[in-house]
């Protein structure tokens, strides 16, 4: 499959503002162990996500915690869990420490970074230009994966394909996804290898988030 020419759309860029910290001195003392520098936030505190990245320095566990809201407001989405916000592009998301849990507000900014961009294999099958050029087959495929790593015969059964129709498979989910940049082999250096399985590639969960996010707040309006 040939590649086609390639599409960029700029991000928006996203704030994240420490706005509070709750801290549960009770259950430390019953739970925890004792823990120096256990977190170094402080209120107020600011950070810009670019290209929906996690910012230079910013906690890791609490980056999980919002990752796939900042994914869809650097995509222009928003309005979550319909009408959630004031301004519904925006999130209020705690981080996941259960002893000193920190609240963060993030905003997208209308301001485009100069240098971000979404680069995506645009296919030269017109059945795959859907929205953002993803074919619904291959936003099947991201489900499917996940943040797992999957061999292709477990991948074809959890698409429902036959096990036969290797070709259907190859040809209408893992090429476009391929060339996409969505997923990629787990082992690169034996492609033909037969324990070769498929992982996503960060572009791929970036849009694994996008998905999430849209079902959460799509399910909220039905």
């Amino acid at each position: 499959m040939a590649r086609g020419r390639l599409v960029h759309k700029a991000l928006k860029k996203v704030r994240i503002t420490a706005i509070r910290q709750t801290v549960y001195p009770d259950l430390m003392a019953q739970y925890e162990n004792p823990i120096e520098h256990a977190c170094t936030i402080h209120e107020g505190q600011e950070w810009v996500s670019i290209d929906a990245q996690c910012p230079e320095g910013f906690c890791a566990a609490a980056w999980e915690t919002m990752r796939e809201f900042v994914v869809a407001l650097a995509h222009g989405k928003g309005n979550f869990y319909n009408g959630w916000m004031r301004n519904p592009m925006s999130a209020m998301i705690s981080c996941n420490d259960g002893f000193r849990p920190f609240s963060f507000y993030i905003e997208a900014i209308d301001e485009l970074a100069e240098d971000s961009k979404e680069t995506l294999e645009k296919p030269r099958n017109k059945r795959l230009r859907g929205v953002g050029a993803v074919d619904e087959r291959v936003k099947m495929l991201v489900r499917v994966i996940g943040k797992a790593v999957l061999p292709r015969r477990q991948l074809v059964a959890d698409l429902q394909l036959r096990q036969k129709s290797r070709r259907t498979f190859v040809d209408h989910y893992m090429k476009p996804a391929y060339y996409m940049g969505l997923v990629d082999f787990a082992y690169p250096n034996s492609p033909t290898k037969p324990e070769q399985a498929y992982k996503l590639t960060q572009k791929g969960l970036d849009l694994l988030a996008t998905l999430n996010c849209e079902g959460a707040y799509t399910d909220t309006n039905e």
